[in-house]
């Protein structure tokens, strides 16, 4: 079951275990006086004034809005990526949701053909990527092929591409039309919540030259106990989930925090060494940052090591009483992508 599911379930033992390590932070937000001087000390109100923006496309109808902010999410992490040193397409979940595809191709009509457009398409990624000075709005286009690429990795083949996306692969005869298929609502939807980051990614990328440890795509120690967790992306102490949210609540910041510290569990060997973490709001656009001193209420350095033997032991007794099955339960449905971006 994902990190995402557990958190979910109220009666889940993990979500239980992350929500009492922080009792002020469940708080937050909740009906009456202390939940919203709670959410006031915890810097909700700043959030929840912000502006949005940069909205969806009006061009965007309300049935698509939902499939758009999937794939606009997703691909904007991609965007944002292209930006970072080390970016490499082979590397990628997206990659890895090809190879999928590749291998289970006879599972959905005309599998192999659609897999070998991905592939033409990813290739040309890889090749704009390239270039010495790639247009903004191409940077964008090869997003998105990206993020179908995820999509079939975390929801599999079938949920995938059994929709408007598989028919739209289907109909292209080759990358090049599948390529210049793609909606421009949804290259400049990417592109616009891509520019005013660029500051911020500069800043990171001068960061990480300077010897600080940027981590793409993080995993942790217990993350196959609660169907491979991974984060966006750490940098030096600091976890950040770019969030693509266009209304802003005290339930969903708190919902959100959550996850954020359900990963800074999860890096249980504190590998990639998280005090900090930051919800990056494209839309908005904001980026806020919280210390895991203040959300957890006590030293985070004392605290830490405590809490995370006690949640491996948890996590390990919940995988021995029941054995993990490969499967269906740890592919992602639609809510779940877009609970992850959202």
């Amino acid at each position: 079951m994902s990190l995402t599911r557990h958190l979910k379930n109220a009666d889940s033992p993990v979500r239980n275990f992350i929500y009492a390590s922080a009792p002020a932070l469940a708080a937050a937000g909740i009906r009456g006086p202390i939940g919203t001087a709670t959410a006031k000390k915890f810097g909700f109100d700043k959030l929840t004034s912000l502006v949005t923006q940069i909205p969806i496309p009006a061009e965007v109808k309300r049935a698509q809005r939902k499939s758009h902010a999937v794939v606009a999410g997703m691909a904007l992490d991609y965007r944002l990526r292209m930006d970072l040193p080390g970016f490499d397409v082979g590397e990628t979940t997206a990659w890895r949701g090809l190879e999928r595809l590749q291998a289970n191709s006879d599972a959905i009509h005309r599998g192999k053909h659609i897999a070998q457009l991905l592939q033409d398409a990813l290739n040309f990624g890889y090749l704009t990527l390239k270039e010495k000075d790639p247009h903004p709005l191409s940077l964008a286009r090869i997003s998105i092929p990206l993020a179908w690429c995820e999509a079939i990795y975390r929801a599999g083949p079938v949920s995938a591409l059994t929709n408007d996306l598989g028919r739209r692969i289907k109909r292209a005869e080759d990358a090049v039309g599948l390529m210049m298929s793609i909606d421009e609502e949804l290259i400049f939807d990417v592109a616009q919540m891509h520019k005013p980051l660029v500051p911020l990614l500069q800043e990171w990328d001068e960061a990480e030259a300077d010897g600080r440890v940027y981590t793409p795509n993080p995993t942790f120690l217990g993350s196959n106990a609660v169907g491979g967790a991974d984060a966006d992306l750490v940098i030096d102490d600091l976890l950040v989930e770019v969030k693509t949210r266009e209304q802003i609540t005290n339930p969903w910041i708190r919902d959100t925090l959550f996850q954020l510290l359900g990963y800074a569990l999860l890096d249980i060997d504190d590998l990639h060494g998280i005090r900090r973490v930051a919800i990056l709001l494209p839309r908005q656009p904001y980026i806020a940052i919280w210390d895991l001193d203040d959300l957890l209420g006590r030293d985070a350095d004392d605290a830490l090591p405590e809490l995370r033997e006690e949640f491996a032991a948890l996590l390990m007794g919940m995988m021995s009483n029941q054995p993990r099955e490969g499967g269906a339960d740890d592919e992602f449905d639609d809510d779940e992508l877009v609970a992850e971006l959202d």
